[in-house]
């Protein structure tokens, strides 16, 4: 039995008995009320009347108590619900949830792909597994031989560096230069993946995110 049936039942237990002393009561002054009622002048004695208005008090206690215990109840097991279903539905932050932005997730095509060399990038330079993901999918589709037109290579599309195609070496320098980006301008995702994609000159040129309607474009593609 949980906490808050524990409570009910015993409530419960309690409620009846009250209830069963009060309809006693009640019972023994109905019966007293109705002789004296029923009783001839000469038999309504004071003694008849000492015994009503005794019997009368008890039932008006009964009955307080009564009332008192089912308020009690009704306003004592609610807050024990809240208080358990609280405890219970406790939020936790989501691994897609980082540094207050949310990041979209990748296709089920691609889950597990590259995903131990990505947990060790992620380790090693304290950057959300979540986020590395969705850049490679943006970046390359997963794709390790991937080579744009202006020459960036692999999973990350990184523009400098040799054995730009391995994905263990693609994967740990992409999320290092990311790393440094996000040092660099104090934990803000925006700022550090608007210079991923087009260069900390032109973050600082324009004082933030650039016009440039491909790094726009990125910014969505990666976070909400």
């Amino acid at each position: 039995m949980n906490p808050v049936e524990h409570v009910i039942s015993t409530r419960q237990a309690e409620f009846e008995r009250a209830f069963e002393a009060a309809k006693q009561s009640s019972t023994t002054f109905e019966t007293k009320l109705n002789e004296r009622l029923n009783a001839t002048p000469e038999q309504k004695t004071t003694s008849v009347q000492t015994v009503t208005d005794a019997e009368l008090n008890r039932a008006r206690e009964v009955y307080e108590a009564l009332i008192n215990q089912a308020d009690n109840t009704s306003t004592k097991v609610p807050n024990t619900t809240a208080e358990t279903t609280a405890t219970e539905t406790k939020p936790t932050t989501e691994s897609t949830n980082w540094n207050n932005y949310q990041i979209k997730p990748i296709s089920a095509e691609n889950e597990g792909k590259y995903s131990e060399l990505i947990k060790t990038a992620a380790a090693k330079y304290d950057v959300s597994e979540a986020l590395i993901k969705r850049v490679i999918q943006v970046e390359s589709n997963f794709n390790p031989s991937v080579v744009s037109s202006a020459g960036a290579t692999g999973l990350m599309q990184l523009m400098y560096g040799s054995n730009r195609t391995d994905p263990a070496t693609n994967i740990d320098s992409g999320t290092k230069q990311l790393a440094g980006y996000i040092k660099k301008y104090d934990g803000d995702l925006k700022l550090a993946l608007a210079a991923y994609n087009a260069g900390p000159g032109n973050v600082s040129k324009y004082g933030g995110v650039p016009p440039f309607k491909e790094t726009q474009n990125y910014l969505t593609k990666i976070i909400e």
